[in-house]
């Protein structure tokens, strides 16, 4: 079976933007959701490329994005659901409930939302792929004054494989990629880490490149992957 059209969450980012030109490459159609600027997508100068912009903040919109899709390509092969959202506090005690919302809302309930949409779709046509995007804080618990990120994520992974058990006997195949510290802006969100000393944590002792996620998204939206489902792929430079 062959995938030739995505949508991609978030698409503006550094893992995002990444991952629109590699599949652009790859001969994809991609239909890339954006919300504050889309500053790098119009650099990208290609017919099979529509940008929308969309705040996934407010649960309406999720349906708005996917029906837009399917109005332009009538047909979603993968979904990359990569939009994302952090905030910091002072420590956990401090954490607002609407910043704990908010954040929710854009990492989990919109990629619970499009999921749904995605997998409805592709179970009529038997056969897609859901990517999901989650982080290394996962697996050592995060940092407390971000707690509504790790937390987000944690369930982001629960999610994955629910979804992938739903999906199973459609060929629709959901899997998560646990993301590392990477060299994005959103790795400056959080200014309150000392990066040379969190680098030194990692067995490769770099960052890595957003093109290195990219890779590996379309290892799990290609043929190869074809007998993986409900996993969570870690590509963090070995820890």
């Amino acid at each position: 079976m062959s995938f030739k059209t995505i949508l991609i969450t978030g698409a503006n980012g550094g893992i995002g933007f990444a991952t629109t030109k590699l599949f652009l490459q790859k001969g994809y159609s991609v239909f890339a959701h954006y919300f504050r600027s889309n500053d790098r997508l119009k650099t990208l100068n290609s017919k099979n490329l529509e940008i929308f912009k969309s705040d996934l903040s407010q649960p309406e919109n999720a349906k708005k994005v996917f029906s837009r899709c399917l109005e332009k390509y009538k047909k979603l092969d993968v979904l990359f659901n990569n939009a994302g959202t952090l905030s910091i506090s002072e420590n956990i005690e401090s954490i607002k409930q609407k910043d704990f919302d908010y954040v929710l809302s854009v990492n989990l309930k919109a990629s619970f939302a499009l999921s749904q949409l995605a997998l409805k779709h592709m179970k009529k046509n038997k056969g897609g792929r859901i990517i999901n995007i989650s982080s290394i804080g996962v697996k050592y618990g995060g940092n407390p004054i971000s707690a509504h990120y790790t937390i987000s994520k944690a369930a982001v992974e629960a999610m994955t494989k629910l979804f992938a058990k739903a999906g199973a006997l459609d060929n629709v195949l959901v899997n998560a990629v646990r993301v590392g510290l990477t060299d994005t802006s959103f790795l400056n969100l959080n200014s309150t880490k000392d990066i040379l000393k969190r680098i030194d944590l990692i067995p490769l002792k770099r960052l890595a490149d957003p093109k290195e996620i990219a890779t590996s998204i379309y290892f799990l939206a290609s043929e190869e992957s074809s007998y993986i489902s409900g996993s969570i792929l870690t590509v963090a430079g070995g820890e």
